[in-house]
């Protein structure tokens, strides 16, 4: 049996958490499980793993020692061997200087604990989201042929409960997925409202497994809202209370040049008679990727700045909360003009653009049994 870590590497600031993970205390004595070991990484109140390493940003290469430790339980005595798959480039993980990959594997016994490295070189690293793979090979596997299988991943049977809440109520989104392919494989459900990303989870499935993704939303705006999964389906949401709302939005500088910050200001009004907590959503291109808590005054309003750096040429869409703010144009930067320039050999001249190494997030989920230690 192999058992499958699915994780996702975000390579920004801020992200929006993915899947169920399955980390802590309370782990069994015959699972593998992975556990934070370091001030960059943290279990969140869904006990989900994140790793934060917005502080090293720039053109630079840095080691994180110590990030996260692959635990295996003391009853785990059929494990062959541990490692890591991944194609993103400028990213790696190590274990003892040795770098962890499918021709460099871990051999772990009962009760071992491995801590990892991780290395990010903002050289190269871009500012995106990929998904990693943990793999445990158990005593007998044939992991080749799995490996080189297609998985054929899907999603069925969506509910939302409920369709009709007061203002901060929260609704529960649930569909299944099934792998009906020859190979293990990973699918990134995505929960939507009225068609903007506003959670995701990733999910590894062997052949022939299927797995129910369950999300909770709070639903903060009161109105009617489609709420779904992107693919599989979506049902409307109507949600009574206050009318607060984000009644305006816009952008101070519409054309940026790559790699500098645009700022997004929300105005959000409170008719009521009672102070008001919500959470603003900033949106580039339907993906939520900032969030903001603001308390507004009774029969008062608050204006929110949100600041996005943008890395990549191009045009982008903004919204907050679901409110239009209009369109970023990211310019290319202007190149170098380099005359009559004499370099000293301790020189270096690092050209490549800045990216930040963000967050990264683990998940564990087994091949052919799913166990969820909380």
């Amino acid at each position: 049996m192999l058992l499958v870590m699915a994780a996702v590497c975000f390579l920004f600031t801020l992200a929006i958490p993915t899947a169920a993970l399955t980390v802590g205390e309370d782990e069994t004595s015959d699972e593998v499980v992975l556990e934070p070991t370091s001030s960059y990484a943290e279990l969140d109140e869904s006990n989900e793993l994140f790793l934060d390493f917005d502080g090293f940003n720039g053109n630079t290469a840095f080691v994180t020692r110590d990030v996260f430790t692959i635990a295996v339980g003391e009853d785990a005595d059929d494990i062959e061997s541990v490692w890591i798959e991944h194609d993103v480039e400028g990213v790696a993980f190590y274990a003892d200087g040795s770098e962890i990959t499918p021709e460099s594997r871990l051999e772990l016994s009962s009760g071992d604990s491995q801590t990892v490295d991780v290395t990010v070189d903002t050289h190269v690293a871009k500012s995106t989201t990929e998904t990693f793979t943990v793999v445990v090979e158990y005593e007998g596997d044939e992991v080749d042929d799995d490996r080189g299988s297609d998985s054929f991943i899907y999603g069925s049977s969506l509910s939302v409960s409920s369709t009709t809440v007061e203002a901060g109520e929260t609704v529960t989104v649930n569909a299944t997925y099934r792998n009906d392919g020859d190979g293990w494989g990973t699918e990134t459900a995505r929960l939507t409202v009225d068609g903007t990303v506003v959670d995701r989870r990733t999910v590894a499935l062997s052949s022939g497994e299927e797995r129910t993704v369950s999300f909770e939303r709070r639903m903060e705006w009161p109105g009617t809202y489609e709420v779904g999964i992107e693919g599989v389906g979506y049902q409307s949401v109507t949600v009574a209370g206050p009318q607060v709302e984000v009644s305006s939005a816009t952008i101070d500088d519409a054309t940026i040049t790559a790699g500098e910050t645009a700022d997004v200001r929300a105005t959000v009004r409170n008719p009521s008679d009672r102070r008001i907590e919500r959470t603003l959503e900033l949106s580039v291109d339907g993906i939520v990727v900032d969030t903001r808590t603001v308390s507004i005054p009774a029969n008062g309003e608050r204006t929110v700045t949100f600041q996005r750096a943008f890395d990549e040429p191009g045009t982008y869409a903004i919204a907050v909360s679901g409110v239009d703010a209009g369109t970023v144009t990211v310019e290319e930067r202007a190149g170098f003009d380099i005359r009559n320039r004499e370099l000293s050999p301790m020189t270096t001249a690092a050209l490549a653009p800045p990216a930040t190494a963000g967050l990264l997030f683990l998940a564990i989920a087994a091949n052919r049994r799913w166990s969820f230690v909380r």
